[in-house]
């Protein structure tokens, strides 16, 4: 069997998922409603007067049923919700490891023109006003609701009714993306990190672009995370005023040098303004979590100080407590106490999941296990003893038990 160093090789894959979802109508009360890929919740919002349908997907961890998780809410969820769920579930799986998992909050449309807007406008992308009784941009101009509906009413619903821990990111694409970065730039504090896939800056004359001048001042500080990007949109244009907007905003970034904005900017040129989504997601998880993965170390010089070291970091940054996770430092322990020269590495990473996770009878045992391979005997029924306390309906535990007593 390979080193287990940590360093991961990553192919992109992208499975197209049936998402399958029933819901039930309730003005009064939210009411998740089960499904294989998440939850449907129909909310009443008193902000905007109606009923907004959400999806939500949350890990699941038999491990430990009381962890908690980050959050990335999604805009368009129609279009981009199942897609995350799975970027989620492969980045965090074990073997990957390169991002948490995530809680998924998907927001549905029900008039999209005027809860991804930041203003009222009724002129299209070629800047041509539509005053038709049935114009689309009628009721534009409403992202200073839909924002209140986010924060009052939806974030409290989802932390109070999942084990959320409090990072937050918001991802949108097109006017989703225009919504994220006025977020960004109006309501920093409702979220941590901000991923902005093809960003509609044409909206109402460049609006936003000028909002961004007058407000993002050179020196300011805000400590937030930010990955945007764009395709090839109205790439028949020599010089597209898409993709020329775009890059007005990287530029404006880069010159007012804002303290504490870790941001990145990435151009898919073969991407349609569509497909580019598929991409950016998966690039700005692993932007905002460029640092999650522990870096290469081999089996000969892992210890528990350096990964404790590491998670240190990552709590800092993030700004709650981060632990090794259980189950991939056991799995990795159990690879390194099989060979002489490593066993008491993976002794240590097996008292530091003790240390870590103190109530879990895993933990324990597998210490347990791991002292009696090298023949300390007192040391290994001690922790099979612990183990035994803290699950007492386990015969295997038992067992080992006896059979270092005779």
């Amino acid at each position: 069997m390979k080193s287990r160093s940590l360093k991961k090789h990553f192919i992109f894959v992208f499975f197209i998922v049936p998402l399958l979802f029933s819901f039930k109508a309730n003005a009064q009360k939210a009411e998740p409603i089960k499904s294989d890929q998440g939850e449907v919740v129909t909310m009443h919002s008193n902000i905007l007067n109606e009923d907004r349908k959400i999806l939500i997907y949350t890990p699941k961890d038999s491990a430990n049923s009381e962890r908690k998780y980050p959050v990335i809410y999604i805009l368009d969820a129609d279009n981009h919700f199942a897609q995350m769920v799975e970027y989620s579930k492969y980045l965090s799986r074990q073997d990957v490891n390169v991002i948490p998992p995530l809680i998924v909050v998907g927001i549905t449309n029900t008039d999209r023109y005027r809860d991804l807007t930041p203003s009222h406008s009724n002129a299209d992308y070629s800047g041509k006003p539509d005053t038709t009784a049935n114009s689309r941009y009628k009721n534009s101009g409403g992202n200073e609701h839909f924002f209140q509906f986010i924060q009052k009413e939806l974030m409290p619903y989802v932390n109070s009714n999942y084990k959320t821990q409090p990072y937050r990111i918001f991802a949108g694409h097109s006017l989703g993306a225009l919504t994220t970065i006025n977020c960004l730039i109006n309501y920093p504090e409702m979220f941590e990190a901000y991923i902005a896939v093809s960003p509609s800056f044409w909206w109402d004359h460049k609006f936003l672009l000028k909002l961004a001048d007058g407000k993002l001042k050179a020196g300011s500080t805000l400590s937030k995370t930010l990955f945007f990007s764009d395709g090839n949109e109205d790439s028949s244009s020599p010089e597209s005023p898409f993709h020329t907007a775009v890059l007005e905003f990287d530029s404006l970034l880069k010159k007012r040098n804002i303290k504490g904005l870790d941001f990145e900017y990435k151009p898919y040129p073969s991407e349609s303004h569509m497909t580019v989504p598929i991409k950016s997601y998966y690039d700005g998880l692993r932007f905002i979590y460029k640092q999650w993965q522990l870096p290469p170390v081999s089996d000969e010089e892992v210890n528990a100080e350096i990964i404790m070291r590491h998670y240190s970091g990552l709590s800092q940054k993030f700004g709650y407590l981060i632990l090794p996770d259980e189950v991939y430092f056991n799995d990795w322990a159990q690879w390194l106490v099989r060979n002489p020269a490593t066993l008491n590495n993976g002794i240590k990473l097996l008292e530091m999941n003790t240390i870590n996770y103190p109530l879990s009878s895993r933990a324990f045992a597998a210490l347990g296990a791991a002292y009696a391979m090298k023949r300390e005997k007192q040391k290994a029924i001690a922790s099979y003893k612990k183990a035994n306390e803290l699950n007492p309906t386990s015969n295997e535990i038992k067992l080992r038990l006896l059979e270092l007593q005779k």
